[in-house]
């Protein structure tokens, strides 16, 4: 007797812990138009323009992270303007109060500028990384609805985070 009354609680159990269990599929293209909707960025410092913008969303499979090619602008004094792209890698982090998903730690891979001297292109890359991250940490890239009951329950603590064909799987659960 005692047998069945533990194994009923563990599947009733388990069945609860199931149903908190919540997960989030973010696609490379619904990514892709939060984060275009976050470009153009701007940043300006001492007299040095740094403009992102078009960026492309690529999801890598391999290593769980999310990553986004960029057209670069860089203007400085005495007329000197180029053009190029860069490659940003970063993570995803999970805020749970706010129930909000950031494009976390995005780190400049790879940039190239054409027409810029050599000797400028550290303060292109500084400049690039501070707009990149200041813009990627504020504004959410997915959200939890407060008026969504499946989001409210959601709102616990993250699990796991993994890329399988082009597609982000979050999962969160309460326990």
């Amino acid at each position: 007797m005692n047998r069945i009354l533990l194994c009923m609680t563990l599947l009733l159990a388990s069945q609860c812990a199931f149903a908190f269990s919540y997960t989030v599929e973010l696609t490379e293209q619904a990514l892709q138009q939060k984060v275009s909707a976050m470009m153009p960025m701007k940043k300006k410092r001492l007299f040095v323009t740094i403009i992102l913008s078009d960026p492309q969303v690529t999801l890598s499979q391999d290593s769980n992270k999310i990553g986004i090619f960029t057209h670069v602008t860089a203007m400085m004094p005495g007329g000197i303007q180029g053009s190029g792209r860069a490659k940003i890698k970063g993570s995803l982090s999970y805020n749970t109060d706010t129930g909000a998903f950031h494009f976390h730690d995005p780190i400049i891979e790879k940039l190239e500028v054409d027409d810029v001297p050599e000797k400028f292109t550290a303060k292109v890359k500084q400049l690039a990384q501070l707009a990149m991250t200041k813009a990627m940490t504020i504004y959410p890239i997915y959200k939890f609805k407060d008026n969504n009951l499946k989001h409210k329950l959601a709102k616990a603590a993250l699990e796991s985070i993994e890329v399988k064909n082009k597609t982000l799987y979050v999962t969160l659960s309460a326990f």
